[in-house]
């Protein structure tokens, strides 16, 4: 069979390359908001990261030059976690090269790093978008709930067809939609935990897939349990106390009715 020659370097560099994957997903997830939107970045996310990503989209330099820096800070602590784990799978793999190691254990972080990505796109966002303070007349905005009094009308109430006709005498009212909001916290929960189920079944594939001694399987698997244990406790995920803060605050930052 005729083999391509020259690659051997592009081969082994392809190793390091797949690093891009963790540290794209982690910069446009951690680096790409501004200081309105990183409020709620802070509860999704661990805090910390949020915070060494803002500090240099905050940077005066231009509006484009910051959000690099903070897409590409991001993508730093994306790379620096994948390597990290590399370095504690190359503690149970002994006799393996510290680059095969890595690689394996990047492999499967790509999985955490993508869930970090979806969380950003289809939940955070959503919550936000629920929250979102709608200013209209009131039989445009039925189903939301009122976030200020109007007349007899307090805040936190529901706008139905039967009332919307009394609360058009005040003209434009501003609400948002709580309960949709809620629903998508609630879908973030279990998709984020399902998600992490995935996480070590793909894990055990590549661990066969590899050929690594079975003997090691559950030590590896302890490593991986471990790291989604410490992103958590970082503060990954939205916990129901942060929910509720979340509520009674968000709407006031967006411009609500106090």
């Amino acid at each position: 069979m005729k083999q391509v020659k020259g690659l051997g370097g592009w081969i082994r560099s392809a190793i390091w390359l797949e690093l891009i994957i963790p540290g794209y997903f982690f910069g446009k997830t951690f680096g790409t908001a501004d200081a309105k939107f990183r409020f709620l970045d802070t509860f999704m996310y661990p805090p910390l990261f949020i915070n060494i990503c803002g500090y240099f989209r905050d940077l005066p330099v231009g509006y484009y030059t910051g959000r690099f820096l903070g897409v590409l800070a991001g993508a730093i602590i994306g790379v620096l976690c994948a390597l990290l784990i590399g370095v504690f799978y190359k503690w149970v793999l002994k006799d393996w090269a510290y680059s095969k190691a890595a690689r394996l254990g990047s492999l499967a972080f790509i999985l955490v790093a993508l869930l970090t990505g979806f969380m950003s796109d289809m939940f955070n966002e959503s919550i936000g978008m629920g929250l979102r303070i709608d200013e209209d007349v009131p039989k445009e905005l039925v189903g939301k709930c009122l976030v200020q009094d109007y007349g007899s009308f307090e805040k936190g109430s529901l706008i139905t067809e039967q009332n919307a006709g009394l609360l058009a005498a005040y003209g434009k009212v501003r609400a948002n939609n709580e309960a949709s909001a809620r629903n998508w916290w609630i879908a973030s929960l279990i998709f984020m935990y399902s998600w992490f189920i995935l996480y070590f079944i793909c894990a055990h594939r590549f661990f066969k897939r590899n050929l690594v001694p079975r003997t090691a399987y559950f030590k590896l698997q302890m490593i991986n349990l471990a790291a989604i244990i410490i992103y958590l406790r970082m503060g990954f995920g939205i916990a129901p106390a942060e929910y509720h803060y979340i509520v009674t605050r968000f709407q006031h930052l967006f411009g609500g009715g106090m």
